[in-house]
């Protein structure tokens, strides 16, 4: 067992920033900070960690082998028991919220690796974002780059149409010009690092014609159509009576880079024999807010989520690691939101009788959302997929079975506790040979945008995630969130790897291929049984 450390003032410290005696002395950067008795919180009232959290940790030190952090720096402020004594520090006003403080819980990957082995179930990751919170709004965070990012997730993402305006940006930025001038010696010299990195990131993007969700009406299984609702909203019916009514949620990202991963997940569910209804008034989950500290903006985002999917369906499926955990946690996220889902007058000036029964439907509200909220694995290995119409085969030897090696995302593994679904539905493919690679629940680095915004770290988790792809010999990597493909990719094109990285739909998508029929045959312009879907 690790010893405990004596008191934040003992924490040991680091080259780069240290988080612990100067925590004591370091002049305060917050404006919180101003007139603050000694002794008392740092922390305002809003959405502040509670002391319970706080006080769950044991000290055991379990979760510092498990922390990518700790693994590379071997230092106790960046470890998840290090963080908790530095929030606890604010919590009980033993010191300020000054820049090394910041830097210390800026260093984590909020991967949740430390959940999964602390013995004591400490909420870690809901103690760090709320921590965040409270630096976003009150401590001085300087930068060009942060600015950017915040505005970029306060503006840009939420929006769709924004969003699709920018991936047509980016696809005119793929065009031979602009791709020449990125790999010049003048573009290096005059663009910032994370501009490459957010450059090399980006995989191919398709026309927004390409992108479209309808496109995916000619190609559902024989018998299966696609209507449209009154609103607008997109329902797949399969072929017969289905067996679940499920509602999708499409992800910001993947909607504009992997718009044919989202195209082959809800296929393989209608295949199953589900309905699936694609809510158009649905938005972003507000993960990426919410893990920058931006909670305002997360708790918009999540009660619009909670009114667009209030109707009758038996799950909300997600194929988005990162979008399903945020999702999941909904109700955390507005636990303290008492008038989520109704009129804000309504919830903070009206008379009590009428305060408290939206209070109580709004509970019911983001816990039914919360409930109901699985990841696409776990519906496919409930509904049962067919049987496959061919085995798969090695790309290098069609003697050979398909070898897959499976990667746990941080968001689908930790925070959702979802590993054995899709390792299922692997094993159940004919032709495939699925492998275990070393530490797969390791992150790789990816972290949302922290691989743009600390890609020194970002890279050294990434290296010994493709040394254990190495390892392991596979011909393809199977992860099911967009961040991991996306950064996985970069870093084996970089080394010269020809391995795909590939989400677990695209290999369902090919042990399953699209039967050439007509389109106007599953297509039908007709509206959808009533879905009791409220406008």
């Amino acid at each position: 067992m690790t010893p405990e450390p004596a008191s934040v003032s003992h924490l040991p410290t680091g080259p780069a920033a240290s988080a612990g005696a100067a925590h004591t002395a370091a002049p305060a950067t917050a404006a919180g900070d101003a007139g603050r008795a000694r002794g008392s919180s740092w922390f305002d009232a809003e959405d502040a960690p509670s002391r319970r959290d706080l006080n769950t940790c044991i000290h055991c030190g379990l979760c510092l082998t498990a922390c990518p952090t700790y693994r590379e720096l071997k230092i106790e402020p960046d470890s998840p028991r290090g963080r908790i004594y530095l929030m606890r520090g604010l919590a009980e006003g033993r010191i300020g919220a000054d820049d090394a403080l910041i830097a210390h819980l800026d260093n984590c990957l909020d991967c949740r690796a430390c959940e999964t082995v602390c013995p004591a179930g400490v909420p870690y990751s809901r103690m760090l974002e709320e921590t965040r919170g409270q630096l976003a709004r009150r401590a001085v965070r300087r930068g060009l780059g942060r600015r950017l990012g915040e505005w970029a997730l306060s503006n840009l993402i939420p929006d769709r149409g924004r969003m699709n305006f920018a991936a047509d940006l980016m696809r005119f930025g793929q065009s031979a010009p602009i791709a020449s001038f990125m790999r010049s010696r003048f573009a290096w010299r005059a663009l910032p690092s994370f501009a490459f990195q957010g450059y090399a990131m980006t995989p191919p993007i398709e026309s927004r014609r390409e992108r479209s969700l309808e496109r995916l009406a000619d190609l559902l299984p024989a018998g299966a159509r696609m209507s449209r609702d009154p609103d607008g909203s997109l329902v797949f019916h399969p072929a017969g009576e289905p067996k679940r009514r499920v509602a999708f949620f499409v992800s910001c990202v993947m909607a504009v880079m992997f718009p044919r991963v989202t195209r082959e997940a809800i296929r393989m569910l209608v295949l199953c024999g589900a309905r699936v209804d694609v809510p158009c008034s649905q938005g972003c989950c507000g993960a990426l807010h919410a893990h920058a500290g931006l909670r305002r903006e997360a708790k918009t985002l999540a009660r619009r989520n909670v009114r667009a999917f209030d109707f009758a369906s038996d799950f909300i499926v997600t194929h988005s690691a990162g979008c399903g955990a945020a999702l999941r946690e909904t109700g955390h996220l507005l636990a303290e939101d008492h008038g989520a889902g109704a009129p804000t007058d309504v919830a903070h000036g009206g008379p009590p009788e009428i305060v408290a029964r939206a209070s109580a439907s709004a509970t019911t509200a983001t816990e039914k959302f919360s409930a109901r909220v699985r990841d696409v694995s776990e519906v496919l290995a409930e509904l049962g997929l067919p049987s496959a119409p061919a085995p798969l085969c090695s790309p290098h030897d069609g003697s050979k079975p398909l070898r897959i090696a499976y990667h746990d995302p941080c968001h689908l593994a930790h925070a959702q506790k979802v590993r054995s679904a899709p390792r299922t539905l692997l094993r159940s493919l004919p032709g495939v040979e699925l492998v275990d690679l070393p530490n797969a629940d390791w992150c790789c680095g990816s972290a949302g945008v922290y691989n743009l915004t600390h890609p020194e770290m970002a890279d050294a988790q990434l290296d010994q995630k493709l040394d254990s792809i190495v390892a392991v010999a596979p011909d393809v990597v199977v992860a099911s969130n967009p961040g991991c493909l996306l950064h996985m990719a970069r870093g084996a094109k970089q080394r010269g790897m020809d391995v795909p990285m590939l989400h677990l739909a695209e290999v369902l998508g090919r042990a399953y291929p699209v039967a050439e029929r007509s389109a106007g045959a599953r297509t039908s312009a007709r509206p959808a049984t009533p879905s009791g879907r409220k406008g």
